[in-house]
């Protein structure tokens, strides 16, 4: 089980999203914000990274991605870390259904609401606190 932080004082945040443009936005709004932000461009990199320590303190990852899809990501950050939060990212609500109760994600639809993913990965750092 991984246990070592990214970070002590900053929220660290795992963005896994295979469109390009919008992780490079993502990533860089949530630095702006105050975050330590790490961009996988697709699901096998996101698996990857989320196979070494030290492991983020949050996942943000798109849903539907070819090869390695957001539901195994989500899987082995929720058994590498049991009190990771997971925040799913979909144009497609639907499919949060092929999750299951193991992993218990926050979902965010597409278009995302940026201030309210800003107010739910504060509450994090609030939690470390």
């Amino acid at each position: 089980m991984g246990s070592a932080r990214v970070s002590e004082d900053r929220v660290s945040v795992l963005v896994v999203e295979d469109d390009a443009r919008s992780g490079r936005m993502l990533a860089a709004l949530l630095r702006e914000d105050g975050f330590l932000v790490e961009v996988c461009p697709d699901g096998p990199s996101g698996f990857a990274r989320l196979s070494h320590d030290p492991l983020p303190d949050v996942l943000v990852t798109d849903l539907r991605m070819p090869t390695v899809d957001g539901v195994s990501v989500a899987r082995l950050a929720r058994r590498r870390s049991a009190s990771m939060p997971i925040f799913l990212t979909t144009a497609f609500p639907q499919l949060a259904d092929t999750l299951g109760p193991s992993v218990e994600p926050v979902l965010f639809i597409k278009p995302l609401d940026y201030p309210e993913l800003v107010r739910s990965l504060r509450t994090v750092r609030d939690v470390r606190a």
